[in-house]
């Protein structure tokens, strides 16, 4: 993996990825994501396959995953970097921004998987931490309408927009909402002891408590406190999985934008952070270290962001547009079908595509069967895509209405393809 050699794979196994996953050739820079070996779904079952865990899952394709990766491993480390896509990091790469991950790729492996749809945190990060796709653990996207609750709701929260905290305020539990197992719990069964290092104020999220359901949390406050609480979990004897988070990269990128000094300045502090604290200093060497991402970013463009105001497009619906400014999700009242799609067309002319949801889920973009009982109903019958750096935002009455620079959830490269880079010490 290591030398010429490496970077000959790295360059095969990204070229084999793209072209699984081309998605038109009307759109040559959208991506299909990829459920069969070539994305983030199939990451979950390669790593707990190397720990000698039970696969019930397709892990990523042997044809970019080396066979020999998993000899002698005990203990992996997952490092999830929050926004990173592949294609931005492969350009910090190349201007010489992040020293510590170029010195790991040549040393290692790194290749692109796929994203999901849509390529947003809450859809992608329940991904990782169950290996399912969306279509089947139901986490469709930053707002969705839930039917169980008769309410248009964040599923970040896990709240109904504007109203109380969150479903777990009134004394339900996050855990029966996600219909899944987790890797964390399926690692226990084998064995295989898990732990997930977050900040610490996610420790009692509803989302948390979905997501890292059968781990041991480990909460982080500072940059210092991540290392130290990732090594701890690290020193533990016998198998082994630690899933370590970083949030601050899609932050800054939601609120300054993915190309803004601020942005910058962060990645290469997480890189010194990652390559001369973190590994520099590992309590153990048995170990298999895999760094990657939920989701990549786009940079909006303020002329080409088209607010969903329009009263009687809005009159039309059943309840307000849900899902993400890249890709919305839109409920038509009966009989309101071809209206609303002509109304959408019209508004997002080249920077969007109208889709139904059939469609969509025929063509498999949320994931294969069997369906989540209630995905077909928290994806509106209509379904609008952003192009490039449009956006299709809408917010609740009373509303800050904060002004995005970046954004994600659509099928554009920068957002749907991350990085997969693995190293061992």
């Amino acid at each position: 993996m290591k030398g010429v050699g490496a970077m000959d794979e790295q360059g095969n196994a990204e070229r084999l990825v793209r072209e699984a996953t081309r998605f038109s050739a009307e759109r040559p820079h959208w991506v299909r994501p990829s459920y069969d070996g070539f994305g983030l779904v199939n990451l979950p079952w390669s790593i707990l396959a190397s720990l000698g865990g039970e696969l019930e899952g397709q892990p990523v394709s042997p044809a970019i995953w080396p066979s020999e990766l998993a000899d002698g491993i005990e203990a992996v480390l997952l490092v999830i970097i929050d926004g990173l896509g592949y294609e931005r990091l492969q350009r910090a790469l190349a201007e010489g921004e992040t020293p510590g991950l170029a010195r790991l790729a040549r040393e290692g492996i790194l290749f692109p998987l796929t994203s999901v749809f849509p390529s947003t945190t809450v859809a992608a990060l329940t991904t990782l931490a169950t290996g399912c796709p969306p279509s089947q653990h139901g986490l469709l996207g930053f707002t969705v309408f839930l039917r169980e609750f008769g309410m248009l709701s964040n599923l970040l929260l896990w709240s109904p927009l504007g109203r109380f905290p969150s479903y777990a305020s009134l004394g339900l539990e996050p855990r029966s909402f996600l219909p899944v197992p987790t890797i964390a719990e399926r690692a226990a069964r084998a064995g295989i002891h898990a732990t997930v290092v977050s900040p610490e104020a996610f420790r009692d999220t509803p989302l948390t408590k979905m997501q890292a359901a059968g781990a041991e949390f480990r909460g982080y406050r500072t940059p210092g406190e991540f290392v130290a609480q990732v090594h701890a979990a690290l020193v533990r004897p016998g198998r082994q999985l630690v899933t370590a988070y970083w949030d601050t990269l899609d932050t800054l990128g939601h609120f300054v934008g993915p190309e803004s000094a601020a942005w910058r300045i962060e990645f290469r502090q997480f890189d010194r952070l990652l390559a001369d604290e973190l590994l520099a200093r590992l309590p153990r060497r048995n170990l298999l270290v895999v760094i990657t991402a939920d989701h990549g970013m786009v940079s909006l463009d303020p002329a080409r962001q088209r607010p969903l105001t329009d009263p009687a497009l809005l009159a039309e619906l059943r309840v307000p547009p849900a899902g993400e400014r890249r890709a919305v999700y839109l409920h038509p009242v009966t009989g309101a079908e071809e209206s609303v799609q002509a109304r959408l067309t019209a508004l997002a002319g080249e920077d969007g595509w109208v889709s139904s949801r059939d469609e969509l889920f025929a063509q498999g973009l949320f994931g294969p069967l069997p369906y989540h009982p209630e995905a077909l109903h928290r994806v509106g019958e209509l379904v609008l895509i952003a192009v490039e750096g449009a956006g299709f935002p809408w917010d609740p009455p009373g509303a800050s209405g904060r002004v995005f620079l970046g954004a994600h959830a659509g099928l554009e490269a920068v957002e749907q393809l991350v990085p997969c880079l693995i190293w061992r010490p």
